[in-house]
């Protein structure tokens, strides 16, 4: 029987949430043999790729020179025609917006399905691109969120896509572990983030400026990531006097040992849909410290699992850090508990058998089943 083809579109494969769902999701398919999964990217920023295709993944890259040049949706049709795919599964923007017009030139057999990674994005408080938005969502089968919160916000910014979304939540690898917090720890704190605004990464710095004027604790906090905000965190940084605490890594392919060598993960965003990173410290055994923002209460359970602190409020996070790092039990037991939990119910197996059972069926509902 033929094989269903699957062809992914991202803007790119560089380090996010967004992206690192998407590399584990293809690397687990490669267990369903009834599918072909590739990905397309729109321009050439793919710490992934090699990744991807030593595991036999397909990588098409349309090298676009800058991120509006819409030349690119001309290459994604040829793209879809040459290869006959039965489905076009679309994440992030302006990849939603090329896919969407591309659609209006591919077989009409092909379906598209979107994922909505994000409660917000500044582009729905402009009135020309809620216009746009709607053209472009209309061009999908189903849009996937990544939680409730994502659907009810999206729901709220075009109501007609309330039937269309559907929620699949976000997974990761997990692999059997156990923890032991009492081991020496290289940093206290970690942080993985974009360095923008909607991570709140300054909140941290100014929680850790806090925490040092009412501790003693030695501190050692890393920073994971690159981002538009990174000249002004350090300058940030070099202004509270935390260089020598607080030590800005950049983009890192190693995230997996630095979340085993560090005591409490800390997100304390502004907006959020379901951030995969909160879901791999909590894999790892770390207890997480973030705000009740967009997907992350599903995830977060005050007090359980985590600690959720007003967002906006250095104040709460200090506090809640140095709680934790005096208090050993109550790291012993947050940890223990955010494994467990996200085991049961973030698994990137889980997300796969979920999201190929969407795929069967828009594809069954169209006629094109086998």
């Amino acid at each position: 029987m033929r094989k269903i083809k699957v062809l992914n579109i991202i803007d790119s494969l560089y380090a996010g949430g967004a992206e690192s769902l998407l590399k584990n999701f293809l690397i687990e398919a490669k267990k369903y043999p009834e599918f072909k999964v590739d990905v397309c990217t729109l321009y050439s920023r793919n710490i992934f790729k090699e990744e991807l295709s030593n595991n036999g993944i397909s990588v098409y890259d349309l090298n676009l020179p800058f991120k509006y040049d819409f030349k690119g949706i001309f290459k994604l049709v040829n793209l879809i025609n040459d290869n006959d795919y039965d489905l076009v599964h679309v994440h992030l923007f302006p990849a939603d917006i090329m896919a969407a017009f591309a659609s209006l030139f591919v077989n009409k057999r092909t379906k598209f399905i979107f994922t909505e990674h994000n409660v917000y994005n500044r582009r729905r408080s402009i009135i020309i691109f809620r216009l746009i938005d709607k053209f472009t969502y209309s061009r999908y089968q189903k849009v996937v969120c990544v939680s409730e919160k994502v659907k009810e916000s999206l729901a709220n910014y075009l109501r007609e896509l309330e039937s269309k979304a559907v929620v699949i939540r976000n997974g990761i690898p997990i692999t059997d572990r156990k923890f032991d917090v009492e081991v020496k720890k290289e940093y206290d704190i970690l942080c993985v983030a974009r360095l923008e605004e909607a991570k709140g990464v300054d909140i941290l710095l100014e929680a850790i400026g806090i925490l040092r004027e009412k501790s003693n604790l030695p501190l050692n906090v890393a920073i994971v990531g690159g981002g538009s905000k990174k000249e002004m965190l350090f300058n940030l940084n070099k202004n509270l006097g935390l260089e020598n605490v607080v030590h800005f890594l950049g983009v890192r392919k190693d995230v997996s040992h630095l979340m085993d060598v560090s005591r409490i993960f800390v997100l304390p965003s502004r907006w959020e849909g379901l951030p995969i990173v909160i879901l791999e410290a909590m894999a790892h055994g770390l207890p997480v410290v973030s705000t009740p923002v967009g997907g992350i209460p599903e995830v977060v359970k005050n007090g359980e699992n985590g600690i959720l602190v007003p967002k906006e409020d250095p104040d709460s996070l200090s506090e809640s850090v140095l709680r934790l790092l005096n208090d050993e039990e109550l790291l012993k037991r947050l940890s223990n508990n955010a494994y467990e939990f996200v085991k049961q119910y973030y698994s990137i197996e889980t997300y796969t058998k979920n999201l190929f059972g969407l795929y069967r069926w828009i594809l069954e509902e169209n006629g094109k089943q086998g």
